[in-house]
């Protein structure tokens, strides 16, 4: 949804902007998008592989004897306003790698894939709108 703007009119009291009942519409669209976007619960990951969802924003990776994982950016999330943040979960260190790959092949800070390597680390990624990069 985009913003609403609520209609003030061309001069005070003169009729032409949004009834009180419309403004008062308006205001909570606009604060019904904002707390949604604020929504940081952070979505546990324990497969092998994982393709980002848009309302993603923490995702808490607890890997099981699968092993490693592999996180899949779609490209349609790559805007100006993407940021997330990986966390291992621990008890995978070794072999049992987190790997973040674009969709579309995207690089990540300048590679092909970044990688989650250690115990309880993280990585926290955000795009200018066409790159992705580690912050």
């Amino acid at each position: 949804m985009a913003k609403e703007i609520i209609d003030i009119g061309t001069v005070a009291n003169d009729g032409t902007g949004d009834s009180p009942r419309a403004g008062g519409v308006k205001i909570n669209a606009n604060f019904t998008e904002v707390y949604a976007g604020l929504n940081i619960a952070p979505t546990t990951v324990s497969t092998a592989t994982y393709t980002v969802l848009a309302a993603d924003r923490i995702l808490h990776v607890t890997r099981t004897a699968t092993g490693a994982c592999v996180v899949t950016i779609p490209m349609v999330l790559i805007t100006s306003t993407f940021n997330l943040l990986i966390k291992d979960g621990g008890g995978n260190a070794g072999t049992n790698n987190i790997t973040m790959v674009g969709e579309g092949g995207e690089l990540i800070d300048g590679e092909a894939s970044a990688v989650i390597k250690g115990d309880y680390d993280a990585i926290n990624l955000y795009s200018d709108g066409t790159n992705i990069f580690i912050h």
